[in-house]
């Protein structure tokens, strides 16, 4: 296998593993029913999910480098996204305001959520630099 196929794949796998914490995070968000507004909507939406696919699109179709740049992007804001709304500012998202049997998939998939983000920006970012 080349380098770039790994390269390729390793993008692949990262979101792949991202779209299926998202729906479990998603899920939980039903449950613990805590809305999300408008606004987060769109940028859930817009950069959470249809940008790393778009990256990861890029990196198989025209260029490896510019596919894992917007993948490390679009993963560090989503990261900074999720690690405010369900660590830091005290909103119904902030894990701690959420009570009740579904405290714990909401917390755990909020965790998982950034440490796979937090991987997805790493490898990206690794993957831009080595393919200079």
């Amino acid at each position: 296998m080349t380098r770039v196929r790994f390269e390729q794949l390793t993008l692949l796998a990262v979101a792949l593993v991202h779209v299926v914490v998202q729906l479990a995070h998603g899920y939980s968000h039903i449950v613990a029913d805590v809305p999300n507004t408008a606004v987060q909507w769109v940028f859930i939406l817009t950069v959470i999910v249809v940008l790393p696919l778009v990256a990861v699109a890029v990196a198989f179709r025209r260029d490896v480098r510019l596919g894992a740049s917007l993948f490390a992007v679009s993963m560090l804001a989503s990261f900074f996204f999720g690690y405010l709304l369900h660590f830091v500012i005290d909103s119904p998202d902030l894990h701690s305001n959420v009570v009740g049997e579904h405290e714990s998939i909401f917390f755990h998939s909020a965790l998982n959520l950034a440490l796979i983000e937090l991987v997805g920006f790493v490898s990206g970012l690794l993957i831009a630099i080595r393919k200079r």
